[in-house]
């Protein structure tokens, strides 16, 4: 792990200071959701609706500094500064995953979460011959599986010391694939079970994928991929061409990382987010090209190993550098290990009175 000094200016997390943080943003979030419904239904999209809409923005962006856990204050860059004020704006120009016409419920929940409710379904006219399987079916089972695997690492990680760099941060790469499926998928349950629809996973299977268009486009984070192809993607390609939109969605993601790098490290970002991100924008062009050529067509298994290969040096070179250099990954492990650690000890606390568990 890395030997830096702990994430320089924050202060230990406590268990009253996280709370009262979490309180704020349960507090805060819907209740802008609300009005931001409410003033979108009455101005019509454009700079009326985006003038109404923006004081709400300086809040989203200082949430995060609430918190000082490094996952909380992830996951709420994430949530608001990232997500909330993108569908936003995109609110305001009429796109996005938002409308005035949504039912209340529906539309906070999709502005404060990350959730997308599955196109083409009509609760209304499934057979009455075969209901549907309940919604939150499709995300319990990521959630079981990450905490159980989540756990393996958390065993593991005090006996890594020996293995090489990459092979370290390809642990790293599984940790945050697991982190966010058990987030996302535990909001996705939360929100299926008080919509009663279905929705959309996040996540499909972005550790083994033989082409970068396949991860970037359709296997990591659909939400945000979905954002960003609504708010530089499309609108940089109908003015500039396909290759144009590709390089200027991936500037943004380069941005967005790089204000997360502040949000985590409290240090200036030094632009190696902005040129992993850059680099992979022009490396799946490339293959685009090169598949088109006809000049780029390795067996499933060989593209697949060269992939992954890229994908490890690049992320272990440019996008963990940084913060492992501040000491982030080595704070981030250990908060990973002790709410592994309270978890386990919860479900024995609470098996303790069935006979389960030993005391």
């Amino acid at each position: 792990m890395g030997g830096a000094p702990a994430t320089h200016g924050l202060d230990q997390p406590t268990m009253e200071s996280e709370l009262r943080a979490l309180a704020w943003a349960t507090l805060l979030t819907p209740a802008f959701a609300v009005y931001a419904r409410f003033a979108s239904r009455r101005l019509r999209p454009g700079l009326p609706r985006l003038a109404a809409l923006f004081p709400t923005f300086p809040v989203f962006v200082y949430l995060p500094c609430m918190f000082n856990s490094l996952h909380l204050r992830l996951f709420s860059t994430f949530f608001h500064t990232w997500l909330a004020i993108n569908k936003l704006v995109l609110l305001a120009l009429d796109l996005g995953p938002l409308h005035p016409s949504l039912p209340l419920l529906p539309f906070v929940l999709c502005a404060g979460l990350p959730i997308k409710v599955r196109l083409g379904q009509n609760p209304t006219k499934h057979s009455t011959s075969s209901p549907p399987p309940p919604p939150v079916a499709d995300f319990f089972r990521p959630c079981a599986r990450s905490v159980l695997l989540l756990s393996c690492l958390a065993a593991v990680y005090p006996y890594t010391g020996w293995l090489p760099l990459y092979a370290l941060h390809f642990l790293y790469c599984i940790q945050i694939f697991l982190t966010l499926d058990l987030v996302l998928s535990s909001a996705a349950l939360v929100s299926a079970a008080l919509l009663g629809a279905s929705l959309e996973r996040q996540f499909s299977a972005p550790l083994a994928v033989a082409s970068l268009s396949d991860f970037w486009g359709r296997q990591w984070n659909l939400m945000a991929v979905d954002l960003l192809r609504a708010s530089a993607y499309e609108p940089v390609r109908a003015r500039w061409g396909r290759d144009a939109g590709v390089l200027a969605a991936f500037l943004m993601s380069g941005l967005l990382h790089e204000l997360l790098y502040w949000y985590m490290t409290l240090q200036w970002p030094n632009g190696e987010m902005l040129r992993f991100f850059i680099l992979h924008g022009v490396f799946q062009i490339a293959e685009r090209w090169a598949r088109a050529a006809g000049l780029w067509r390795p067996p499933k298994a060989a593209a697949y190993l060269l992939v992954s290969g890229f994908m490890v040096v690049t992320i272990s070179e440019m996008f963990f550098g940084p913060f492992v250099r501040a000491g982030t990954d080595v704070r981030l492990t250990e908060e990973a290990s002790a709410m592994m650690e309270l978890v386990w000890s919860t479900v024995k606390h609470l098996l303790r009175p069935s006979g389960m568990v030993s005391s």
